[in-house]
């Protein structure tokens, strides 16, 4: 069985005006840039892409011990080689969170605001939620859409999420798992998968599913007891396409998708799951000697740990309230630190055999690899704060970017300018020396929602055909991603709960000021296109009707949760974060508000509003109630 036809594509390829020999790209350079383009190395042809993209993996803390940062040296072997001829962004964050609208940016190169995917399933929300809004193949073009229509065999192996794409039992919502009762990989399961193409109108062939998502150990990355995980299946699916790509004599350039879930495996930790993790439970946890006692230098690491969110917008501390009953109540205890670093080295170790087979193939000399993640995690920072919800800190938004290949790198090199998630699929064309707009326009018949991408190409940067601060330029975040509030507010063991209080929907730029300086400025607001009635507020019928907990009693060993309905028609009033990452990278003092940095702050909310309206779209096929008006 194979992935795809494995045809050529090559008439497509051919025809396409924008699909020039070579990195043609450069040639639109001015002189003093392409004259340093001519002493960078240069690839034979078209490049291929390899995407190594895994999950819930920040980019390192100020706070990371030196065992910490020699243990990523020893055992992260992949990223380390990559990292070894490669070029590394070190300012790179996602341009929303959590899994689903972070990744749905990413392939997309566009804000929620547009591409409509702005929650992520679980906890309240099932797939079918009101509130859940997934990509249509022909809104918006992906990353697929685009390298295909420019005559790119394009595949896709491992974790979606821009899509409810699983194959199901008819007449159940079911899923149609791809392994046994062991975790190994079901040959004539994955065959159903490969044949459906569930992927195709996106632009991908290949996927073999279900979405590794959810609490089901057999469909973690890897904590299943004495069982297989999705990660080595995943690693292995991508291993057995890149055999066929070695024995098929095409020539055509592909770009492939290898998308990890660790070390997202964090997040099943927790009260309930470790009662199961004992030697006849269902989940493992267990962290080798290898990861270090001592993760984080104590004085630093103590003082994000006693941030008590007094100074910061409610939306956190209700967040940090709430956890135990939204999820499981969950202890920062070592193993819990440990953990997470052990789930980095178990996802390596399978991106390792990938990243071993391209380098033994014919590929690996013209193949340009990219490593990344879908956004970070909190782990315990904040005041105790976990996972990624409700905030715009720097654990949760930044995360690591390599671009990887030993032609182009004969050495690491590395740079400081702000990226973001929506700069990657432009940057990738760039890379293949096609033009993003000629392509758009090519292929926007197809699509309701085409509209121009709003991120940066920085392949200049990464040719060496631009010096890299010469692309530097802020950065636009958003969430509207509110776990805890959906249909099935029931925790696993069926107690109900408050969902986080408003405002919690955020908006945020990062940039550096004229005098060097790096600040991140984040507005919290009461999103009304999320009420229950949602339009603008003060029309007729647009209010949104919400329950809050009140409280509970003991009355003669009953347990008893009170709660309150409220109807609002009016929005809660915003909050603001201002931090000086450079003299603050902790993110401790909110200086919203302050007079001494006044001047600063007006600036910030000027340059948010300009950010908001260049690159906050919102879809020209018809109107969203509720929908941000930016500006």
């Amino acid at each position: 069985m194979t992935d795809d036809t494995l045809s050529t594509q090559r008439r497509q390829f051919l025809k396409s005006g924008v699909a020039a020999a070579g990195l043609a790209g450069l040639g639109r350079l001015n002189t003093g840039e392409a004259q340093a383009a001519q002493n960078t190395p240069s690839l034979a042809g078209k490049p291929n892409i390899l995407i190594l993209m895994v999950d819930e993996q920040r980019y390192p803390t100020p706070y990371e011990s030196q065992d910490l940062q020699d243990f990523r040296k020893t055992y992260l072997k992949t990223q380390e080689a990559l990292r070894q001829t490669g070029m590394e962004f070190h300012r790179h964050y996602a341009a929303s969170v959590a899994c689903a609208p972070s990744r749905t940016c990413f392939y997309t190169g566009h804000y929620p605001s547009l591409h409509g995917v702005g929650n992520t399933d679980g906890t309240a929300k099932s797939v079918n939620d009101p509130d859940m809004f997934w990509l249509d193949p022909n809104s918006i073009p992906t990353l697929g859409n685009y390298f295909r229509a420019a005559g790119y065999r394009t595949f896709y192996k491992g974790k979606w999420h821009l899509s409810h794409a699983d194959l199901t039992v008819p007449g159940t919502r079911q899923s149609l798992v791809s392994y046994d009762a062991d975790g190994n990989r079901d040959p004539e399961a994955e065959a159903q998968y490969l044949a459906a193409k569930r992927l195709r109108e996106f632009g991908f062939t290949g996927w073999i599913g279900p979405e590794p998502h959810g609490t089901d150990p057999l469909n973690s990355a890897s904590s299943a007891r004495d069982k297989k995980g999705r990660d080595e299946a995943i690693a292995g699916q991508t291993i057995d396409l890149l055999d066929r790509l070695e024995k098929d004599s095409d020539t055509t350039p592909w770009l492939t998708v290898c998308s990890m879930l660790n070390p997202h495996d964090i997040t099943l930790f927790g009260f309930f799951s470790r009662l199961a993790s004992g030697p006849q439970g269902s989940w493992d946890f267990s962290v080798g000697d290898q990861v270090p006692q001592n993760l984080f230098v104590r004085t630093e690491f103590a003082k994000t740990r006693r941030d008590d969110l007094s100074t910061k917008p409610q939306a956190q501390a209700s967040y940090r309230k709430s956890y135990r009953k939204v999820f499981q109540p969950t202890a920062t205890t070592d193993q819990y630190y440990r953990l997470y670093y052990q789930l980095h080295q178990d996802v390596d170790e399978q991106l390792a055999r990938v990243y071993d087979r391209l380098k033994n193939s014919r590929f690996f000399q013209n193949t340009i690899v990219l490593f990344t993640s879908d956004h970070g995690d909190l782990l315990g920072s904040h005041g105790g704060l976990y996972q990624k919800w409700y905030t715009a800190y720097e654990e949760a938004l930044r995360v690591p970017l390599i671009f990887s290949n030993p032609t182009l790198f004969a050495q690491p090199t590395g740079t400081d300018i702000l990226t973001s998630h929506v700069d990657i699929l432009p940057t990738l064309l760039g890379l293949a020396g096609l033009d993003a707009e000629s392509l758009r326009q090519q292929i926007e018949d197809s699509f309701t929602d085409a509209r121009p991408l709003v991120g940066k190409d920085v392949s200049a940067a990464i040719l060496g055909a631009a010096a890299p601060e010469t692309l530097d330029a802020p950065v636009y975040f958003m969430t509207d991603d509110d776990p805890s509030r959906g249909l099935s507010q029931q925790n696993m063991i069926g107690l109900s709960y408050a969902s986080v209080v408003q405002p919690n929907h955020i908006e945020s730029v990062i940039t550096r000021l004229g005098d060097g300086t790096l600040w991140k400025y984040s507005r919290y607001y009461d999103n009304p296109e999320y009420w229950s009635d949602p339009g603008t507020p003060g029309d007729s019928g647009v209010q949104d009707e919400t329950t809050r907990e009140l409280g509970d009693k003991n009355d003669v060993g009953t347990y008893v949760v009170r709660f309150q309905k409220t109807v609002k028609d009016a929005q809660a009033t915003e909050e603001f974060e201002l931090y000086d990452l450079t003299h603050d990278p902790l993110e401790l003092t909110n200086l919203a508000g302050q007079s001494a940095v006044a001047g600063v702050e007006s600036q910030m909310k000027t340059l948010l509003a300009e950010q908001c309206g260049s690159k906050r779209l919102s879809p020209v096929s018809g109107t969203v109630p509720g929908q941000l008006a930016c500006g």
